[in-house]
């Protein structure tokens, strides 16, 4: 399944709710709409055989098939997408820079990623070029259409392994931007878990008046008051997440009733 990232869409939250998404409601509402499809990758057999595949389905057509960057972008204007599927690897030399010549070129037009390339500078540069979807060819053809009918209807997405990748690299450089130490960022995460000083120490090998000195520091580079607004912080920047924080301290009670 893919995981929604963001809704940027005139309807733009896709939440799923009552057993039913406001994806599918909108589908619904658009049930004549046919969605264009682009499709460009170096390899010719595999554009060939998305074609058909993406040709089959009842709310798709096809838009046209590019196995060359220059010529996806020449032909655009006169055979509008909603929706580009590619591999900008080998189509042309500039790679990501594909992905924002689309989108520079056609505003209305998204681009979701197709790619063996799973390193996650690539991710990171096709989101900062304007991609709205990034997806591993190892994924199933049933992921790669509905990632298509998501990014038509608005939402923003990438694989579920992904997400981890960038939502880590989200939280480390919300990190840099509050000027945390490695040594602070871990006595902050502990914080956000609820341990005390003694805790911290004995965990991270430190003396009391070590871990006070540091959540001194931390408060004062976050601008926070006590321990509480700290962690509030936290969470709020997405320095640790609600989820995780809510795990560990169930893991965290569970230990100490077992204890």
């Amino acid at each position: 399944m893919y995981t929604p990232v963001l809704g940027t869409g005139p309807k733009d939250t896709y939440t799923r709710h009552a057993g039913q998404s406001l994806l599918t409601q909108e589908k619904q509402g658009h049930r004549h709409r046919m969605i264009r499809v682009a499709l460009a990758d170096r390899e010719h057999l595999l554009v060939q055989a998305l074609s058909r595949l993406v040709g089959a389905e009842g709310d798709m057509t096809v838009a046209g098939t590019y196995t060359d960057g220059e010529k996806l972008i020449a032909e655009l204007t006169d055979k509008p997408a909603d929706v580009v599927l590619m591999d900008p690897i080998g189509l042309t030399p500039m790679g990501m820079d594909l992905v924002r010549r689309v989108t520079g070129a056609m505003p209305e037009t998204h681009v979701v990623i197709l790619t063996a390339n799973q390193q996650e500078q690539q991710l990171f540069a096709a989101i900062r070029a304007g991609a709205r979807g990034y997806l591993s060819k190892s994924a199933d053809i049933t992921e790669v259409l509905e990632a298509i009918r998501a990014v038509a209807y608005g939402e923003a997405l990438i694989s579920p392994e992904l997400a981890i990748q960038l939502l880590d690299e989200f939280a480390r450089l919300s990190y840099l931007e509050t000027g945390l130490t490695g040594r602070e960022r871990d006595i902050l995460s502990a914080i956000v878990q609820g341990d005390s000083n003694r805790e911290i120490a004995q965990r991270l090998g430190l003396s009391e008046k070590t871990v006070k000195n540091y959540v001194s520091d931390i408060l004062s580079k976050l601008h926070v008051r006590d321990r509480t607004e700290a962690a509030v912080y936290a969470l709020r920047m997405g320095l640790v997440t609600e989820g995780d924080w809510r795990m560990q301290q169930q893991q965290r009670i569970r230990s100490r009733s077992v204890g």
